[in-house]
Parts: structure tokens; sequence; C-alpha cells
């Protein structure tokens, strides 16, 4: 098992032993070229059966032949010579090895029983795996390059940890950040993850002094839990984890309930899950540098943006787009305004964005004068610089002057600054070098991307990821039904019901003429609704009538159970449920569904079919605080019906928060047994808050 001293051997070795070296391995020649280019300092020793020389340095026949054991293997032969390459390894004393060879797991059963058998030859003899399948890291802070690629410009260090499943997409994200002058710590493919996860790798970089961002590539969790643990750690740590996970297109529903069903499949629960852990979801390569590099210049970001640069047309073009992805926009107080219309030229208006106007080509500390003013504003909690700065400081001392003013100023702003083109740009090595001399916090993107990864940080720096009630339990004893198959509102009403969850009033009538009965207690209208465990939806089967006078109930019920009888000629009626028709309000779509290996998840939007509709659903991994409850409410579309738009009552937010607890209380305390608890609607009305229809489906 991969712990923090095993991996800090793993990606920290004083001496290596490259096994399977050979003048005539492509493989091999890149590792040794790669150790090269990052300056390794510690020894390094070529093994390969045969003897003789290897770049230039005698072979070791065997790793056992090597005077004192490297902390580190690199076995870099075909598949079918692996075992016997990590039985040297053994009597070698070795206890850390990357595996380089494909040829496992990932082809097959008899892939998977060379993997198992390597497996158990490394838990045999306490070597910690990486891989198999795996090509390798690189560690720019100790200065080790085990990656086989033509490592061209060394990696710039700087605080940005790669988690990657993919090799090749490690590679990608490497050549991206050499391309445009991004810092990483630490890169690591982990491969078939026989041994090292990922989840251990975040782990190790949690701790891990230079690495300040997590990026992370995934097609999958293989043990989610040690994953989120460690993303939990990284957060209390200060460390975004931001995380591409491949696969989104993963079948949807894994519950029997139509709607809770469809609007809460794999990737949904997924998703709830990672952000209850403080992960940062990204869709694409670019994404997921965009924001780990702007966090790594900025770290959390507590308040709203201002934007300083010298085009009008830029200042329109960031403030729709921050308004199209609700980025707030900084109000200068006018304490701000006046200090900025000293420092500006007269027909530039102090306002955010603000356009410093042309002005700035002229004199090169304006827009760092103007920055030093912005920050110091209490509402602001982070500045962005945009203008093509790379190339007028390349060509232009001016725009070095101007470089080097901002950079000053941004080191010593009260609130983070940074400073971007307007537009992706190459970064050359002249750009790379000013750069550095300045101590320039340029970020990579260009606006278009850098806005999105502000508001990212800026909602991940406010979210709440307190872990909740994991120790609420609730009483569940009192029901004796059986607990399996899918339960009739009336049964899933008493569960419900057993918890404190408001429930309509009801009486189940085993006959029409004891619903005219049931009827005649309740003032006004009633709704009718058939009794059966074998009927979910209800009202596909003509089995619900609504808005019946008590005068009519005894025909009506009559007429709902004929229905039903020829639509499902098999199923087991109980009667008919009889509930008083309640004056309108919002109805909500409330259910719990549970994904295996990862947990319980609840769902929350519009009632009926109009989640699905709208796409207008909030999913909270479980178990949650009242808070994260509230958040997601607020966070519906349809909030504002909530809320009381146009004069209506609002709802009782602090009221509908306690009933989301309930049930999702309910649902953790069942565990395994339940698959699926929905209740549509959930009708909200002022502070009163009631369910008016249930159903619970349990595993089998």
């Amino acid at each position: 098992m991969a712990t923090e001293s095993t991996l800090t051997r793993l990606f920290e070795p004083r001496s290596i032993a490259l096994i399977g070296a050979s003048d005539r391995s492509n493989w091999s020649h890149r590792i040794v070229d790669g150790l090269r280019v990052i300056g390794y300092e510690g020894d390094v020793h070529y093994v390969n059966p045969k003897g003789g020389e290897a770049h230039g340095r005698p072979l070791f026949r065997s790793a056992a032949d090597i005077p004192e054991a490297p902390d580190l293997a690199f076995v870099m032969v075909p598949a079918k010579a692996v075992l016997d390459a990590m039985r040297d390894v053994a009597r070698a004393g070795i206890t850390s090895a990357i595996v380089l060879s494909s040829g496992f797991a990932e082809l097959g059963d008899e892939g998977r029983r060379a993997q198992q058998e390597l497996q158990s030859l490394a838990a045999e003899h306490g070597i910690t795996v990486l891989g198999p399948n795996a090509l390798g890291y690189v560690n720019t802070d100790a200065k080790v390059a085990l990656k086989p690629f033509p490592p061209g410009e060394p990696l710039r260090s700087g605080s940005i940890g790669v988690v990657s499943q993919s090799g090749n997409v490690t590679v990608q994200l490497l050549n991206m950040a050499r391309s445009f002058d991004i810092g990483v710590s630490l890169a690591v493919s982990t491969g078939n993850e026989m041994d090292v996860r990922i989840a251990d790798v975040v782990d190790f970089l949690v701790d891990h002094e230079p690495t300040r961002v997590i990026t992370v590539f995934t097609e999958a969790f293989p043990e989610p839990h040690a994953f989120l643990a460690a993303c939990r750690r990284a957060r209390e740590a200060g460390k975004l984890v931001v995380c591409l996970k491949a696969g989104r297109s993963e079948a949807a529903a894994r519950a029997a309930l139509a709607h809770t069903g469809s609007l809460v499949g794999n990737d949904a629960v997924i998703d709830a899950f990672l952000r209850s852990a403080g992960v940062v979801r990204v869709s694409s390569l670019e994404e997921l540098l965009v924001v780990a590099d702007t966090f790594a210049h900025t770290g959390p970001i507590d308040g709203a943006m201002a934007l300083l640069t010298i085009s009008g047309g830029t200042c329109d073009i960031v403030a729709d787009a921050a308004e199209d992805i609700g980025l707030e926009l900084a109000e200068l107080t006018g304490e701000t305004v006046t200090e900025l219309k000293q420092v500006l030229p007269e027909l530039a208006a102090a306002q955010n964005p603000l356009d410093v106007t042309g002005a700035a080509v002229t004199d090169a500390t304006l827009m760092a004068r103007a920055l030093a003013v912005v920050a110091r504003d209490p509402g602001v909690g982070i500045v962005l610089v945009a203008q093509e700065m790379d190339h007028q400081a390349e060509n232009l001392a001016w725009g070095r002057e101007a470089l080097e003013q901002l950079s000053t100023e941004a080191s010593a702003a009260e609130c983070p600054a940074i400073l971007a083109n307007t537009t992706v740009r190459y970064v050359n090595e002249r750009v790379r070098e000013i750069r550095a001399a300045a101590s320039a916090p340029a970020v990579f993107g260009g606006v278009s991307r850098i806005l999105p990864a502000i508001a990212a940080i800026t909602e991940w720096t406010a979210r709440d990821t307190s872990p909740g009630a994991d120790d609420v339990r609730v009483q569940t004893e009192a029901i004796t039904a059986p607990r399996e198959g899918t339960w009739s509102e009336a049964a899933s009403r008493a569960l419900l019901e057993s918890v404190g969850v408001p429930v309509v009033p009801a009486t189940v009538a085993a006959s029409p003429s004891s619903a005219a009965e049931a009827a005649a207690a309740w003032d006004g209208p009633v709704a009718l609704k058939v009794v059966s465990d074998d009927i979910v939806h209800k009202s596909d089967v003509g089995g619900v009538a609504l808005d019946v006078a008590a005068t009519e109930v005894e025909a009506a019920a009559t007429a709902l159970l004929e229905r039903v009888r020829k639509a499902e000629p098999e199923a087991a009626v109980e009667g008919v449920l009889v509930t008083p028709m309640r004056e309108p309000g919002v109805d909500l779509l409330v259910g719990v569904v549970r994904e295996d290996e990862w947990g319980h998840v609840l769902a929350v939007g519009l009632g009926g079919i109009w989640a699905e509709v709208f796409g207008d659903v909030q999913r909270i991994a479980l178990p949650a605080s009242p808070a994260q409850f509230e958040t997601a409410l607020r966070r519906l579309q349809a909030w504002p019906l909530l809320d009381g738009v146009r004069g209506a009552e609002p709802v009782d937010v602090a009221a509908l928060v306690d009933v989301l607890g309930r049930v999702a209380a309910l649902a953790t305390s069942l565990g395994d047994e339940l698959a699926a608890v929905e209740i549509n609607p959930l009708r909200a009305r002022g502070a009163q808050i009631e369910a008016l229809d249930a159903a619970v489906v349990w595993n089998d």
C-alpha cells in the first residue's frame, strides 16, 4: 500500500536503476535524455541482462549486481519480461518501481491475470509500483524526469501538480504547459493503478510543499471514497483540486423511479460528490490548465472582479461575458472613483470595467498606478489587467517598463492581481525571459478563458463543504412492511411521516363508498389515487382523479378503479387514497437515489416533468449541511418562485430546508437497503410544506 514515505522514495529518488537500458531502445534514449535535461543529480545505473554498454556506460546484467540498492527501478522491458525483471528488482532490495510496459489489465482477461501475478509479487516484497502501463512522472522540484518523451525545453518549475490515468494526456498537458510558460511541480501518469492510485498521488500532493493546486484527469474512480478523502484534505489545506472526468455520457438512471432516476444518473452522482469534496470540475484540458494557472497566481478569491485595459471593446466583451457566467463585477466606491480621477486622463471614465485609454501607451506607469488604486477598493476581490503586454514587452522598451511597473504593483496589491493577454498567445523564449525578470503574474488563457476560471475559483472560495450531519439517524423501526420492491404511495407516506416529513392528510379507502365517506371529512374537493405496490406511475394508467367534489367521489372512484383494471389487469389494488386538494403553490420534486460505491444524492427541482424539460435541478451529495441545501435551492433557476416573485408569498426557506434534511436523513439511515425515495410534488406555499405524493423503491 502506498504511503507518504514510500511515495517520497518513488517521486524523490536519490538513485535510479533503468531496467532494460539499451542504445537500441527509443524509450531508453528518451529517459536518459530527460534526466540529463532536467539536471538530475542522483546516481543512474543501467541494467540489461545482455550486458555490454548503453549510453556510453557499462551495463549491469542484474539489478542485484548494483553495489547499493537504488531507491527506484524504472522498468522498460516487454510485457512478457516484466515479471522476471521485477523478481530481479526484488532480489536487489529495491522497494519502488515504475512499470512502463503495457500489455496487462487493459488488454482483457489474460492481461488481468498477468497483472494479478505482478501485484502479488510486488506485495510479497513490499515494492511500491507506479503502473503498469504508466508513462512515469516529472518532478521539477526534485529534478527528476522519468517520462519517455523528447523533453525539448525543460519544464518551468512551478506550483501546479498534474495527476492523470492517461499517459498521453499527461504528455499533452506538459506540452501545453511548456508552450504557455506554466509552472509545474509534479506531473504523474498512473496507468493501470495496480498499486499507486490517483487518490494516493493527490494525497501526497496535499503535503507536497511546492504544489499549490492539483489537476486531475481520470476516466474512472476505482475507489472513489479514497479520492474524495484526499480532495477534502486538499481543501482543508487551502489547495484547489481541478478535475476533468471523461465519460460523462455514461448511462444515466440507476433507480426505478422515472423522474429522480433520469435526473440523477451516474455522472450526476459523481459531480455532486466531487462538488461536496471541494473539487472544481472542468470539461477540457485547456480549461483544466487555465483554472489551475489562475489559482496558482491568485489563491482563493474573496470578492468581485475589477478589469483594467486600454480597450473600450475589451471592456464591453468582459462585461457581457461576466453577465453570461454570473461573475460579479465590483461597484467601485466613491473614494476609489475620486482617486482614479486624479490618476486617469481627463477623457477616461472612472468605472469598472476600466478603460485607462491609449494614454497608457505614452505613460508606462499609468496602468500600474490605476491598478494600485483599484486594488485598494474594499469591494474588489481580484484585479485582472488585460492587454497584449507580451508582444509589447518583447518589442518595445515602453512595454517592458509597463510590465515591470504592473508586476511590482500586483505583488504589493491588497488583493490578487493577475496580468493576461486579451487573446491566447504562444510564449516564446524572449517573452519567458522578460516575464521571469519582472516576476510577472501572467496567466495563460486570454480573457475569454480566464473569466470562467475566476468565476470558478470565486465560487470555490465561498462554497460550503462542511460534511453535514453524518451522525444523523432516524428511527424507522415502526415501519413493519417488507422492505422490498416498490411501495405504494400509502406505504411511502407512512415512512415519510415517521421521520417528520409533513404529508397531506389522507385515508386509504377499500371501496368507492368508503372513499365517499372519507371525503366527507374534509371541506372542499378531494384527490383520488389508486393504491397499489404494482403501480408506480399512477397517472399513466388513469389512476388519478383531481379536484373531485364530495358528491361525485363514489362515482369518480368507481371509474378510476375500472380504468386501472383495464390498463393493469394483473396489478394487486388495495383501494383508493383520498386526500384534500391543496391551494396552488410551488411544486418541487425531491428525490434521493443511491449509487454503488458513491452513496446517496438528493435531487431537487421543479415538480413533475418540468425539472427534466428545463434541466433546472440541483444535486447534493449526502450527508449535507442545511447551508448546502439552502445554497442548492438558491442556485435553481426557479429560485424567484420560491423567493416570492411579483409579490407572491415567499416560501419559508428554513422550513423547506428542514424537510430536505429529513428526507436526506431517512435515506442515509436506511443505507444500502434503499434504492430511491421520491416526493413529487412537494408543495411549498409560504410556511406550509407538504408531500402530496411519494414513492419508495428498495434494493433487492
